[in-house]
């Protein structure tokens, strides 16, 4: 009984914490160019994106636990409908180089954008 009420209460407090963000969860890349699958989590207060999986056909990467974390992006703020990357000065310029935004097309589905040489790239997020 004691175990099924502290399984109860665990599943709920984590249930609740990503309800407040929608963006927290296991997310894969929809995507002809390359695999790969990103959890965004709360870090510090920050939310960030760690990449868990990467393959382009000519690289390969996969974390494990212990290693060193690469991030997609680091922290992660709302600002008017969508989501920046605060760490990258993504509130100075549209065309910063260093953007990446985060926009909540629905509860399952993410846009992300980013630029090189100034050109926007979208790819889509599902959420797992």
């Amino acid at each position: 009984m004691k175990k099924t009420i502290l399984l109860t209460l665990f599943v709920s407090v984590f249930s609740c914490g990503e309800k407040d963000n929608p963006l927290l969860g296991l997310w894969k890349v929809d995507s002809k160019f390359y695999k790969g699958t990103c959890q965004i989590l709360e870090d510090n207060n920050e939310v960030k994106g760690l990449v868990l999986y990467y393959n382009d056909d000519t690289t390969v990467y996969s974390y494990k636990d212990g290693q060193a974390k690469h991030y997609f992006f680091n922290n992660i703020k709302k600002h008017d409908d969508v989501y920046i990357d605060a760490v990258s000065g993504a509130t100075n310029t549209e065309k910063s180089s260093d953007l990446v935004t985060l926009d909540l097309i629905s509860k399952d589905t993410l846009e992300v954008k980013t630029y090189l040489m100034k050109k926007p790239i979208k790819e889509i997020w599902i959420k797992q």
